[in-house]
C-alpha cells in the first residue's frame, strides 16, 4: 500500500512493480557450478570406479561437461566483469 504523503510519479511506481527479486538461479556462476559437478560424478564414474557398466557414457558425458562446464565458467566471469566494469564506471564524470 502506498502512503497518501508519498509523491511517486506513474513511470517510478510502475518500475518498483516490474522489480523482480533476484533468485540463485540469476546468478551466472550457478549453472557452470551444476556442469562441474556432473563432470566430477562422471569423471570418477568413467575412470576410478572399476565395478560401472556404462563406462563409455560416463567418458563421454564427462567430455561434454567438461566442455560446457569451461565454455560457461568463461562465460559468467566475462558476464562477472562487464557488471564490475559497468558499476564503477558509472560514476559522475
Amino acid at each position: 500500500m502506498s502512503h497518501p504523503d508519498e509523491t511517486r510519479t506513474p513511470a517510478s511506481a510502475e518500475s518498483d512493480e516490474d522489480e523482480v527479486a533476484p533468485t540463485p538461479f540469476d546468478n551466472p556462476f550457478f549453472l557452470p557450478v551444476i556442469l562441474w559437478g556432473f563432470a566430477i560424478w562422471f569423471v570418477y564414474d568413467g575412470w576410478f570406479n572399476p565395478e560401472m557398466e556404462w563406462i563409455k557414457f560416463n567418458r563421454g558425458g564427462a567430455l561434454v561437461t567438461v566442455v560446457l562446464g569451461a565454455y560457461y565458467t568463461w562465460r559468467a566471469v566475462r558476464e562477472r566483469r562487464a557488471a564490475r566494469e559497468g558499476a564503477s564506471g558509472a560514476g559522475p564524470s
